[in-house]
């Protein structure tokens, strides 16, 4: 599959925000893969998403404004569309609605505190492929850290990122890295057709910055354990934790992070990741420390290395290029071949 056929798996959920992204009366805009969306909410509160385009000029709806009456009207002649696509109102002559004026709905669903847009058919939706992440909401608040990073890269390549962790030991060498996780071999577990998990386990090792001033005690050797399970199309769950050496893992310091990315193009991507601790409530001081952490390593260290790559890259396939493949590589291949798979199935005539 190569990257610049714009190819996206379309019986999936991407996510599209925070639900907070859209709040009454406001509009969010967002293109995903390669398609203008616009987002808003009627007057119940319920959030609809339509395609980001006029019947009448093409003028995009997000440039328009949502009523009292929870219609879009778009902000050059005046049409208005509810979240149906229908449009609703004609200010224009005697008012008559023209047959053709309606806009393509999209199905989307406020689940875990996440907007998930369907990218299929609308009546072809299957809310229970949302992955249960129930888990960000139901954390400490006080050990909470999320955020939204734009990054000019494919979301193939952040995937890929996620999937092999050895680059902590390298790119956040010092902090999220200790060196440990590069030298053990990862297992690799196929949990269906839609899911990967990929893991690695240290012993013998001190922990990383992050983990160790959250440890019964500080610069000993520790047992690290790091869980990414991939779910289609893009998105990433990670445990991560340590403890001392031979101690139980609920004795050590554990977190469980989102790692979500939505296509906004082909070499353009919408990263969001949201985090909290399993076993540590954060003091308000340990909290900005951990958010900034996280805003360093990922805004500073992770985005500048997945956009030279895609820079260096360009509009090709990365495997078409026949890179060097190390053991750490393992679960992205694996995740690329099942992307592939599914694309594939849905293509027409399959």
């Amino acid at each position: 599959m190569e990257i610049g056929d714009m190819s996206y798996l379309r019986n999936a959920w991407y996510v599209a925000g925070f639900v907070e992204d859209v709040s009454p009366n406001a509009i969010l805009a967002r293109r995903l893969l390669d398609e203008p969306i616009v987002f808003f909410r009627d007057k119940d509160g319920v959030l609809h998403s339509l395609h980001d385009r006029c019947p009448h000029r093409f003028v995009p709806l997000s440039k328009g404004r949502v009523l009292d009456n929870g219609t879009l009207q778009c902000g050059y002649h005046g049409l208005c569309f509810d979240g149906a696509g229908a449009c609703r109102s004609n200010p224009h002559g005697n008012g008559l609605i023209p047959q053709a004026a309606k806009v393509r709905p999209y199905r989307v669903v406020e689940k875990h505190g996440l907007i998930w847009w369907w990218a299929g058919e609308y009546d072809s939706a299957d809310e229970s492929l949302i992955p249960d992440f129930s888990f960000v909401q139901a954390g400490f608040r006080e050990s909470t850290v999320r955020g939204y990073l734009p990054t000019a890269c494919s979301y193939h390549y952040v995937v890929d990122n996620i999937m092999d962790l050895t680059h902590a030991d390298f790119v956040h060498e010092g902090q999220l890295g200790s060196g440990a996780v590069t030298k053990v071999k990862p297992t690799l577990e196929d949990l269906g057709a839609r899911s990967v998990q990929i893991s690695w386990w240290s012993s013998g090792d001190p922990a990383p910055v992050f983990f160790d001033m959250q440890l019964r005690e500080q610069h000993k050797l520790t047992d690290q354990w790091i869980e990414v399970t991939w779910t289609a199309p893009s998105l990433m769950k990670l445990k991560v934790g340590a403890t001392l050496t031979g101690e139980p893992r609920q004795h050590g310091a554990e977190s469980e992070v989102l790692h979500i990315v939505t296509p906004e193009t082909s070499e353009r991507s919408h990263y969001w990741y949201w985090g909290t601790s399993l076993t540590n409530k954060y003091s308000p001081e340990m909290l900005e420390k951990t958010a900034s952490l996280a805003r360093f390593a990922f805004e500073h260290q992770d985005k500048p290395m997945l956009e030279a790559q895609q820079a260096a890259i360009g509009s090709v396939d990365i495997m078409s290029l026949s890179p060097v493949l190390l053991p750490g590589d393992a679960g992205a291949v694996r995740v690329r071949r099942k992307l592939t798979a599914l694309i594939e199935a849905e293509a027409p005539g399959r």
